[in-house]
């Protein structure tokens, strides 16, 4: 069962259509064209401009309404992103315990109430979007880009008189195919190896990349997203490949040592000044907090230890100088006595 349900989805990816059939009634809504969907930029222009002259309010200005109405603040934002890390923590965790089903289960479970409160937080911001300018011009758009895709089996444009355009808006976003779905489809037969043959002759879905629909360009984004995750000389195991949340670990983990393979090549390129490269600390100058974060990170996990340690000397004296540190007092004693051994031992 599973699988006709994959196929059929396949099948309407290729086909470029969503079909709808009750009562009886046949239809199939049809993926735009690209002249369709220049033309539909001009309902939208045409749709926002009378929206503002009417008055309806902007974006930004709803952004105002909702902070003093106490229906968002920048500390949802922050709380979204703050969610958002836990969850790419989580996944790291998930692909490393893998094989420890039990526990793999609830991380997963910790994922999935995550993902919930990160859309909570996130959505706030959002919630009157459809009254804004923006909102109304994209809802015209969209209606009207329907008015033009709805066909029925004779392939003649629908009337309208037994469902109207919003009932179909809502069948249609009901209906849209998500990431997981996409994900399944992009890894496994029948597609799998369509895709593969289609690296020989060139033509995926019988027409240019430029005409490719949505879920056909995010079928084909995935199957070259999994065509690097096989050819990558730390591919993980095939099951674990299948598993979203333990696949996504593991790019979090390759991306993790990525950055740390660049930061040590900075690293080293910056020591290779002889001034610097036989220095105890260096010091760097950053011109703003983006910059001060990128060097910050290139500290030992022992340079930040110091630092945090220095820090709390210095929010409990107030101030200090740079000698009166307690890190550095204790270098200085520790160079002392190496001093006086050495000459001790060269008598």
């Amino acid at each position: 069962m599973e699988n006709i349900f994959y196929e059929k989805i396949l099948n309407r990816i290729i086909q470029g259509r969503l079909r709808f059939s009750q009562d009886g009634l046949v239809l199939f809504i049809q993926e735009p064209s690209k002249d369709l969907i220049e033309e539909s930029f001009d309902i939208y222009d045409e749709t926002y401009k009378d929206a503002y002259f009417k008055g309806v309010y902007v974006k930004e200005e709803l952004k105002e309404i909702l902070f003093y109405n106490e229906l968002w603040s920048p500390s949802d934002d922050k709380e979204a992103e703050k969610i958002e890390k836990q969850i790419e923590e989580l996944k790291v965790e998930a692909f490393k315990n893998f094989y420890k089903p039990r526990d793999l289960g609830g991380i997963k479970i910790n994922i999935r109430m995550m993902e919930n409160q990160f859309m909570k937080y996130k959505s706030k911001l959002y919630q009157l979007d459809h009254i804004s300018c923006e909102g109304v011009a994209n809802f015209a758009r969209s209606i009207w880009i329907l008015s033009k895709t709805i066909y029925d089996t004779e392939k003649r444009l629908y009337d309208f008189q037994k469902r109207s355009l919003n009932f179909f808006l809502e069948y249609y976003n009901i209906n849209q195919i998500t990431q997981d779905v996409h994900r399944h489809i992009a890894r496994t037969d029948p597609f799998r190896s369509m895709w593969n043959c289609s690296k020989k002759s060139g033509n995926i879905f019988g027409k240019p990349a430029c005409e490719f629909s949505k879920d056909q360009l995010a079928l084909c984004s995935y199957a070259t997203m999994y065509d690097n995750v096989y050819e990558s000389s730390e591919s993980p195991h095939e099951d674990v490949i299948k598993d979203d949340d333990c696949l996504d670990g593991w790019f979090i983990e390759q991306r993790r040592e990525h950055e740390k393979y660049k930061k040590k090549k900075e690293l080293d390129s910056l020591l290779k000044n002889s001034k610097i490269a036989n220095s105890q600390e260096v010091f760097l100058m950053a011109g703003d907090k983006e910059t001060a974060q990128k060097i910050s990170s290139m500290n030992t996990a022992q340079g930040n230890a110091i630092i945090q340690a220095r820090n709390q000397q210095i929010d409990q004296a107030g101030s200090l100088k740079f000698t009166d540190l307690a890190d550095v007092r204790q270098d200085i004693a520790m160079q002392a006595a190496s001093s006086a051994i050495g000459k001790i031992k060269g008598k």
